[in-house]
This record gives structure tokens, C-alpha cells and sequence, in this order.
């Protein structure tokens, strides 16, 4: 109620430059958008090198790929997520998915059969924030998916293009209500407080799927590295860890 009558009463601010923002803008202005460096490259998880024509080149045995729209050293996607996870500017989510899609886009992968999976908050987490923020960018993507990548006419004796929207699926459940990862600076303490964090809910629907694993940012991959080996163990195929941002 109280952002409602503060909107009617004031303009709303971009949450970087303070800017009056338009409402179709999502609290950041298209001048700090613009600024922002969307990559063009997958990543490898473990050392961070890019992966020409998105395939491994090294550290083989990491069992997925990082996607990576941006970097979290600019000061412009620092402030979308924390306004986004700490001030629950939930519309924020809808720039954060604009920023993951032109990342897809420069990518060109091929994204048939794939379904989108947001990494889980805890229950009373989430009831304590209101909501999931992973899973907003997660269904930000899926809803303009068709709209970004649209369907390519038919080549002579080739059929229609099959890219089509992309299904979210809440497969994973965090079952541990552990500490927030962003406290702990050791990779170590980071890996051993996630651990036999999530469980695979919906087993039948990630065996021999492949998965896109939507988060908001990736700083030491512990999180990612854990729902991975979950997603892994229930039957997953391929999976691309999706990220706004990694550190």
C-alpha cells in the first residue's frame, strides 16, 4: 500500500542513476541499461575462461556450463539486484530477464528441449521476502522467450524453426534453511553450508531433460555446483547454469 500511494504521488527512480524512470521502464532508465556489457560467450565454472562456440575447452569433468549475462562488478546490475533482493522491487525482475535474453541472443544457441529451472529459496526465506527472485527472472524469461527468439520461416525442404517458449519447471526444493551464502567469504564454508541443501521434487520431469538453472548471480558456484549434482542424480541431461550476473 505504501509503494502504491508513493508511485501515484511521485515519479518512480531508476535504482542507479536516481532518474525519474517512465512506468514501462522497471525502475532502471534505458540510459543505464544501455551502459551495461552483455558477454557473448558461455563460461567455464571452475576457472572462469570462455568457451569458444559453447563447448568445454577444459576442467571436462564439471559436469555443466556457465551462462553468464554480465559481470557483478558493474555498478548498474549491483543495484537491480540488491533493490530487487533487499528493497523486494519486484518489477526489477523484469530488467534482469531483459538483460539474460539479449545475453541469449547474442549467444545463438540452440535451445530446443530445454526447460527452465529457478534455483529455490527455503519456505520461510521466501515467505520472509515475499518471493522467489530467481524463479521472476526465470518466468521474465520464459514469457518473452517467443517474443525475443521468434519462430524462423521454413527453408526450402527444411521444416519451420522449433524454438518455442520455453516451459518453467519448479523442480528442485531447498530442504535445508541454511545461512546466507553471501556472509560467508571461504569457498570452503560457502560449500559445506549448501551442502544436501536441495532435493529433486519432481524427479520424473528432469530425467533426460536438458535444464536451464536460473539464479541471480554466481560468486563461488557452491549453490550451483549443489543443484547441479541434485538435477544430475534425478536424470538431468545437459545443463547450462544462467546467471544476470557472475562475480
Amino acid at each position: 500500500i505504501k509503494n502504491f500511494v508513493l508511485d501515484a504521488l511521485f515519479s518512480p527512480l531508476c535504482v542507479s542513476c536516481r532518474k525519474a524512470v517512465g512506468p514501462a521502464e522497471n525502475f532502471v532508465c534505458s540510459d543505464c541499461l544501455g551502459k551495461i556489457k552483455v558477454n557473448n560467450s558461455l563460461f567455464c565454472p571452475v576457472c572462469r575462461a570462455r568457451v569458444p562456440e559453447n563447448k568445454k575447452i577444459c576442467h571436462f569433468d564439471c559436469p555443466y556450463l556457465l551462462g553468464a549475462a554480465t559481470d557483478y562488478g558493474d555498478a548498474v546490475i549491483q543495484n537491480i539486484i540488491h533493490f530487487l533482493k533487499y528493497k523486494k522491487i519486484k518489477s526489477l525482475s523484469a530488467a534482469a530477464g531483459e538483460i539474460v535474453l539479449n545475453y541469449l541472443k547474442n549467444l545463438n544457441l540452440n535451445l530446443d528441449n530445454f526447460m527452465i529451472v529457478p534455483v529455490p529459496l527455503h519456505k520461510r526465506k521466501e515467505f520472509s521476502r515475499g518471493f522467489n527472485q530467481s524463479r521472476l527472472i526465470a518466468e521474465n524469461i520464459s514469457n518473452k522467450f517467443d517474443l525475443s527468439f521468434p519462430r524462423l520461416p521454413a527453408q526450402a525442404g527444411k521444416r519451420e524453426s522449433s524454438v518455442f517458449q520455453i516451459p518453467v519447471c519448479c523442480a528442485l526444493k531447498r530442504i535445508k534453511n541454511n545461512k546466507q551464502q553471501a556472509g560467508l567469504k571461504d569457498y570452503d564454508k560457502r560449500k559445506e553450508n549448501i551442502k544436501d541443501c536441495f532435493a529433486a521434487e519432481k524427479p520424473a520431469e528432469i530425467s533426460g531433460k536438458n535444464i536451464i538453472l536460473v539464479d541471480d548471480v554466481f560468486t563461488s558456484g557452491a549453490t550451483m555446483t549443489e543443484a547441479v549434482k541434485v538435477l544430475k542424480k534425478a536424470g538431468a541431461r545437459k545443463i547450462i547454469a544462467l546467471v544476470v550476473a557472475k562475480a
